[in-house]
């Protein structure tokens, strides 16, 4: 058993008003997407757009969701699948939820108990799969996150899932801004037990792999050359970093499917109006 009660940022709850659209704009960015998933108890529907975790136990994706039906959501769900569109959650993964739930209630955050849930998901004509999971619903924060203690996180890892033609290998940073980032990271850091990082107008930690990094506007504008107003509540969510392969291959897709991006000797950058209400930063990874 880990000593830390959270092991890695996990995915990212994204909503989006249409999923037949948001599935179709990925598609042209040359992503690979789970088959669409009804979770018809919940009025629920999402695709998963899955990439490559840092360690075991845990999974590493983006999460297309939309509300199939309003009138079955839970109050936590109706309260994220609202407003514009964009990352509504950061879902964390934990080896136990009710641990978990202890350690962000320890440090002030109001986490209900986890809700064990198992389903049925129907990925193929006559193939179902059956998801087995204890998740933490999001719930109010500076950042509103979750988590989810996987039963079966191998569901998730199918190899045709993982391989996505614009080379995109995993998310490597998870991007806010603040008025005070080191105050938001502060807490979120002592939750993963991890280290921060500060810079001049940022501030950083890391869990399994992936960063949790955030700005302030003057250095959003600095870093990725886009305005972004001081959020009214304490943070926002800005968007994701995702290290790709080679960024000529992933920029060929963006531009056969006719998706708007700039790029400069580092990134490529869709911007939030092209990329369902997220700042999508791509880097090459050194590793590739």
């Amino acid at each position: 058993m880990t000593s830390k009660p959270i092991e890695a940022i996990d995915h990212l709850l994204t909503y989006v008003r249409d999923l037949d659209a948001a599935a179709s704009r990925f598609h042209r960015m040359g992503f690979t997407l789970s088959p669409i998933s009804h979770i018809e108890a919940m009025g629920i529907s999402n695709h998963l757009v899955l990439m490559r975790p840092a360690g075991p136990g845990h999974a590493n994706y983006i999460e297309l969701m939309t509300a199939s039906d309003r009138s079955r959501l839970p109050p936590a769900m109706a309260r994220t699948l609202s407003g514009n569109e964009g990352i509504k959650s950061m879902v964390l993964a934990a080896r136990d939820a009710a641990a978990a739930q202890q350690a962000m209630q320890g440090l002030g955050f109001e986490a209900a108990p986890p809700v064990h849930v198992k389903r049925e998901w129907v990925i193929g004509p006559g193939q179902s799969v059956f998801p087995e999971f204890d998740v933490i619903l999001p719930f109010p924060a500076a950042l509103t996150f979750n988590c989810c203690q996987y039963h079966n996180v191998d569901l998730y890892l199918r190899p045709d899932w993982l391989e996505h033609p614009n080379g995109a290998l995993g998310i490597r940073s998870v991007l806010a801004v603040a008025a005070d980032p080191a105050s938001i990271v502060d807490k979120f850091a002592a939750l993963f037990k991890a280290l921060v990082d500060t810079g001049d107008g940022t501030a950083s930690t890391r869990a399994g792999g992936v960063n949790l990094a955030i700005f302030t506007p003057a250095a959003a504008r600095k870093k990725f050359g886009i305005e972004t107003a001081a959020p009214q509540v304490d943070a926002a969510y800005l968007g994701y970093q995702i290290d790709v392969r080679a960024l000529d291959v992933l920029t060929s897709f963006l531009r056969k499917g006719d998706v708007p991006y700039r790029a400069d000797a580092d990134a490529v950058y869709v911007d939030p109006v092209s990329g369902l209400g997220n700042l999508m930063v791509f880097t090459e990874s050194s590793g590739s």
